[in-house]
């Protein structure tokens, strides 16, 4: 188990991203426009992301079985695909010390719930 508030924090967000990599996998999955998509507008692009997800959750919702989403709930380490990770995110200099200062607030938060 973690000991101090960093090696917490790490723990949860290795936990939290680790579930969210799972659920982009399984989406991208299903949804395989969500893999490349087009170029279109940045506007239209979250259209389409959002219409991924309305279906999702409609299917989810609506009891349907459906084979991509079984594997996943049977199997909480189940992964369908490797999810690319992001690119030249938080390169910046400035960028770096808002998120180290983010960070830490987060790990604070966290720590002191424990």
């Amino acid at each position: 188990m973690p000991r101090g508030k960093t090696e917490h924090f790490n723990f949860c967000h290795s936990s939290l991203r680790n579930v969210i990599e799972r659920s982009f996998g399984v989406l991208k999955n299903k949804w395989r426009i969500l893999f490349h998509l087009p170029s279109y507008p940045q506007r239209k692009q979250s259209k389409i992301i959002v219409a991924c997800m309305a279906l999702h959750n409609f299917i989810r919702e609506s009891k349907i079985s459906d084979i991509d989403f079984d594997m996943c709930d049977h199997d909480e380490n189940y992964v369908p695909l490797a999810v690319p990770r992001s690119q030249g995110i938080g390169t910046n200099e400035s960028d770096s010390a808002v998120m180290n200062q983010f960070r830490d607030w987060v790990a604070d938060g966290l720590w002191s719930l424990k």
